[in-house]
């Protein structure tokens, strides 16, 4: 078990800001993440691209034409001050090659690109334009983008350029293969999965209440999306979580109460359905997804 004492909590970002996808069908994409979900498209690329917005940052979700459905980058909001020029040295010095992008999308005017493993893409950036697109009332309407899962052949090696290059935390693992990893107070803001496959497993949006669980599903029902796992409680975070596919079976997540990290005690704070106290980073077992222990038809860990 990975213990993270005795060392100051220092990330280089401190949230994940958006989630590109491919898309065979951008229109047909859109329309899940602007009308179900409730986004707001706040720019659209010269070759079709959609930039979606949740309400405040430029985006949160890009969505891009492809052949076939598949991963394109992540954005990670870098602590204000950074200095990019001397971020490209830095990375290179830890092997890697990267690379400043000026006015690459809307809303970002420079921004640092860097592939820590083939098949992972991440922009760093200190900036993005908050041009006010508001929160809709319609749809989902969900608070913000949380987090990220993330499949990759090289889980490990992305795991290590994460914590030892970025800062981020470990906080729990479901049998060495699904990692959670954290940039600020939420258990986990990426969730690395080490499997032979290369692909987002899934995306997790913030909804305002538990209540909202409710309407969500409702909702969802009405478009014909079936909620394929959940509502219920996680182990790992112990948030409450649902799950439904996107038009391409990108798998997206609806949650709330998360566990609130406490990098000091390297514990998250105590709740009343904890089972372990104090609740420090542990390995669950992959029979072990569900705290209330409901058991769906879906398989969760094999999606």
């Amino acid at each position: 078990m990975e213990k993270t004492v005795h060392k100051q909590f220092a990330p280089r970002v401190f949230q994940l800001g958006y989630v590109a996808l491919e898309t065979p069908d951008v229109m047909r994409a859109r329309d899940h993440y602007a009308e179900t979900i409730g986004m707001s498209e706040t720019a659209t690329g010269h070759d079709g691209e959609s930039y979606l917005s949740i309400g405040y940052e430029h985006h949160n979700v890009v969505l891009r034409k492809a052949q076939h459905k598949a991963m394109g980058h992540l954005g990670f909001q870098l602590n204000p001050g950074t200095e990019l020029r001397e971020l490209v040295a830095e990375l290179r010095a830890f092997g890697l090659g990267a690379q400043i992008k000026s006015d690459s999308q809307p809303g970002i005017r420079e921004l640092v690109e860097v592939e820590p493993v083939p098949g992972t893409t991440l922009q760093l950036y200190t900036d993005i334009d908050a041009p006010a697109a508001g929160f809709k009332r319609t749809g989902v309407s969900p608070l913000r983008l949380g987090h990220v899962a993330v499949i990759s052949p090289d889980g490990p090696k992305l795991k290590a350029f994460f914590m030892d290059f970025l800062g981020f935390w470990f906080t729990d693992t479901i049998a060495g293969i699904s990692n959670f990893i954290t940039c600020n107070r939420e258990h986990h803001v990426v969730n690395l999965v080490s499997m032979p496959d290369q692909r987002v497993h899934h995306i997790a949006f913030q909804l305002k209440g538990n209540a909202s669980h409710a309407m969500a599903g409702d909702l969802l029902a009405e478009r014909g999306l079936p909620v394929k796992w959940g509502p219920t409680r996680h182990t790992a975070g112990h948030n409450i979580a649902s799950y439904h596919y996107d038009p391409d079976q990108v798998l997206i997540e609806l949650y709330t109460d998360m566990d609130v990290f406490i990098p000091e005690l390297n514990m998250c704070e105590a709740r009343p359905w904890h089972r372990h106290f104090p609740m420090a980073p542990r390995e669950w077992k992959l029979t072990e997804l569900a705290a209330w222990e409901t058991e769906f038809a879906f398989s969760l860990a094999q999606a």
